[in-house]
Protein backbone atom coordinates (compact mmCIF):
# COMPACT_ATOMS: atom_id res chain seq x y z
CA UNK A 1 0.00 0.00 0.00
CA UNK A 2 1.70 3.10 -1.24
CA UNK A 3 -0.30 5.48 0.95
CA UNK A 4 1.91 4.50 3.92
CA UNK A 5 5.17 5.36 2.15
CA UNK A 6 6.83 8.76 1.99
CA UNK A 7 5.46 11.09 0.80
CA UNK A 8 2.32 10.09 2.67
CA UNK A 9 -0.93 10.03 0.71
CA UNK A 10 -2.90 11.82 3.42
CA UNK A 11 -6.04 12.08 1.31
CA UNK A 12 -6.27 8.29 1.01
CA UNK A 13 -5.32 7.76 4.65
CA UNK A 14 -8.09 10.09 5.82
CA UNK A 15 -10.84 9.24 3.35
CA UNK A 16 -10.38 5.49 3.06
CA UNK A 17 -9.31 4.51 6.56
CA UNK A 18 -12.11 1.93 7.00
CA UNK A 19 -11.27 0.17 3.75
CA UNK A 20 -7.54 0.27 4.56
CA UNK A 21 -8.22 -1.23 7.99
CA UNK A 22 -10.21 -4.10 6.44
CA UNK A 23 -7.49 -4.78 3.89
CA UNK A 24 -4.74 -4.75 6.52
CA UNK A 25 -6.68 -7.14 8.77
CA UNK A 26 -7.29 -9.45 5.81
CA UNK A 27 -3.53 -9.53 5.10
CA UNK A 28 -2.74 -10.40 8.73
CA UNK A 29 -5.70 -12.13 10.42
CA UNK A 30 -3.79 -12.69 13.70
CA UNK A 31 -2.05 -9.41 14.56
CA UNK A 32 -0.25 -8.76 17.82
CA UNK A 33 -2.69 -7.12 20.27
CA UNK A 34 -1.65 -3.99 22.19
CA UNK A 35 -3.53 -1.59 24.46
CA UNK A 36 -2.65 2.07 24.02
CA UNK A 37 -3.90 4.88 26.24
CA UNK A 38 -3.92 8.31 24.62
CA UNK A 39 -4.08 11.08 27.21
CA UNK A 40 -4.80 14.26 25.33
CA UNK A 41 -4.92 17.98 25.77
CA UNK A 42 -6.86 18.20 22.52
CA UNK A 43 -9.08 15.98 20.40
CA UNK A 44 -7.38 12.63 19.84
CA UNK A 45 -9.87 10.67 17.71
CA UNK A 46 -7.99 11.17 14.44
CA UNK A 47 -4.66 10.46 16.16
CA UNK A 48 -6.01 7.10 17.35
CA UNK A 49 -7.46 6.29 13.92
CA UNK A 50 -4.24 7.04 12.05
CA UNK A 51 -1.98 5.41 14.65
CA UNK A 52 -4.17 2.32 14.47
CA UNK A 53 -3.71 2.13 10.69
CA UNK A 54 0.06 2.54 10.81
CA UNK A 55 0.38 -0.08 13.55
CA UNK A 56 -1.78 -2.51 11.57
CA UNK A 57 0.59 -2.10 8.66
CA UNK A 58 3.28 -3.57 10.94
CA UNK A 59 1.08 -6.37 12.27
CA UNK A 60 -0.07 -4.72 15.50
CA UNK A 61 -3.75 -4.26 16.28
CA UNK A 62 -4.29 -1.58 18.88
CA UNK A 63 -7.16 -1.12 21.28
CA UNK A 64 -7.34 2.51 22.39
CA UNK A 65 -8.36 4.30 25.56
CA UNK A 66 -8.76 8.05 25.07
CA UNK A 67 -9.02 10.53 27.90
CA UNK A 68 -11.73 13.14 27.87
CA UNK A 69 -10.83 16.40 26.11
CA UNK A 70 -8.20 18.28 28.14
CA UNK A 71 -8.17 15.72 30.98
CA UNK A 72 -4.70 14.26 30.30
CA UNK A 73 -3.12 15.76 33.43
CA UNK A 74 -5.86 14.60 35.78
CA UNK A 75 -5.89 11.11 34.25
CA UNK A 76 -2.09 10.82 34.46
CA UNK A 77 -1.79 12.16 38.00
CA UNK A 78 -4.86 10.68 39.67
CA UNK A 79 -5.95 7.88 37.35
CA UNK A 80 -9.50 6.87 36.58
CA UNK A 81 -11.27 3.56 37.08
CA UNK A 82 -11.56 3.24 33.29
CA UNK A 83 -7.85 3.88 32.67
CA UNK A 84 -6.80 1.65 35.56
CA UNK A 85 -9.04 -1.16 34.30
CA UNK A 86 -7.77 -0.76 30.74
CA UNK A 87 -4.21 -1.84 31.72
CA UNK A 88 -2.42 -0.10 28.83
CA UNK A 89 0.79 -1.47 27.34
CA UNK A 90 1.70 2.04 26.17
CA UNK A 91 0.63 5.50 27.36
CA UNK A 92 0.94 8.33 24.85
CA UNK A 93 0.54 11.90 26.12
CA UNK A 94 -0.75 14.05 23.27
CA UNK A 95 -0.42 17.74 24.15
CA UNK A 96 0.49 21.00 22.46
CA UNK A 97 1.75 24.43 23.42
CA UNK A 98 -1.71 25.48 24.63
CA UNK A 99 -1.37 23.01 27.50
CA UNK A 100 1.73 24.76 28.92
CA UNK A 101 0.69 26.85 31.90
CA UNK A 102 3.95 28.70 32.64
CA UNK A 103 6.44 29.33 29.87
CA UNK A 104 10.01 30.01 31.01
CA UNK A 105 11.38 33.47 30.32
CA UNK A 106 14.70 34.21 28.67
CA UNK A 107 16.04 34.96 32.17
CA UNK A 108 15.04 31.56 33.60
CA UNK A 109 18.16 29.54 34.52
CA UNK A 110 18.62 26.39 32.46
CA UNK A 111 18.60 24.28 35.63
CA UNK A 112 14.97 25.35 36.25
CA UNK A 113 13.84 24.53 32.72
Amino acid sequence: MDCFNYPLDTETLLRKKRRLRKELLAQNPHPLQKRIAILGGSTTNEVADQLGLFLLQYGIQAEFYQSEYGQYWQDAMFGTPELDGFHPDVIYIHTNWRNIINFPTTATPQAEI
